[in-house]
């Protein structure tokens, strides 16, 4: 069975909404979930990766913005797109970008989706033709020599990470990190050296003497939250 090219989440309560959604997103060769409350749309977010989430402006006791901060704050979801579906016509941007917050116009048919899914398996295309990188937070123990500090994680890839980090290092440094890619899983001990120093406080690093089998690891892991590259 072909696995979807991209996993989209929506947060809704109606039926008719769904079913918009649903045909859409199949159109496109993508996998649809729902979420119909907040403590299950966490749970969604918290346990599983998704390329974009859609929220809908009706939902009952539900702050929006509330629930696009607990996304950005997950562990598997950082990076993923959240548009919050506006409830009247008028303007919106039906272009979801990675990491950022849009704003889309309700739709009515699956074909006012059209524009909204052709952008986001585009920006998914030009994405891996790269290498994989998983959108992936939990908290890293870096140790250089007999200092010890705490970074974030932001994304993950077979040959590296990117990390957020309160520390001053710079380029070709070397260290060592420790971090868990499941809550339940022995933590992994990896070399890095940092290869890049994109903004102040965020810091690219490349594996050092990756064994075959943390190597495997962590390629078994991105595999299973992303979807495939066709």
């Amino acid at each position: 069975m072909t696995r979807p090219r991209f996993r989209l989440l929506l947060v809704h309560n109606e039926p008719r909404l769904l079913e918009i959604f649903e045909q859409a997103a199949l159109f496109a060769g993508g996998e649809l979930v729902e979420a119909g409350s907040y403590e299950r749309a966490v749970e969604r977010v918290s346990n599983e990766h998704f390329e974009a989430v859609v929220i809908s402006p009706v939902l009952p006791n539900f702050s929006r913005q509330g629930f696009a901060r607990v996304v950005r704050n997950s562990r598997l979801n950082s990076q993923s797109s959240v548009t919050l579906l506006t409830g009247t016509r008028g303007r919106g941007r039906a272009a979801p970008e990675a990491g950022e917050i849009s704003m889309l116009q309700r739709p009515m048919h699956a074909d006012d989706l059209a524009p909204f899914f052709k952008h986001l398996t585009r920006a998914l295309r030009a994405e891996r033709r790269g290498q994989r990188r998983l959108s992936f937070r939990t908290n890293v123990q870096c140790v250089k020599g007999l200092t010890r500090f705490q970074a974030t994680s932001v994304n993950l890839g077979t040959t590296g990470m990117l990390l957020d980090l309160l520390a001053h290092l710079r380029l070709n440094e070397e260290m060592e990190l420790h971090f868990n890619l499941e809550p339940t899983r022995p933590a992994l001990v990896l070399r890095a050296r940092v290869l890049r120093m994109d903004t102040p406080g965020r810091v690219g690093v490349i594996f050092q003497g990756l064994s075959s089998q943390s190597r495997q690891l962590i390629s078994q892991f991105i595999d299973q939250h992303l979807p495939d590259r066709t």
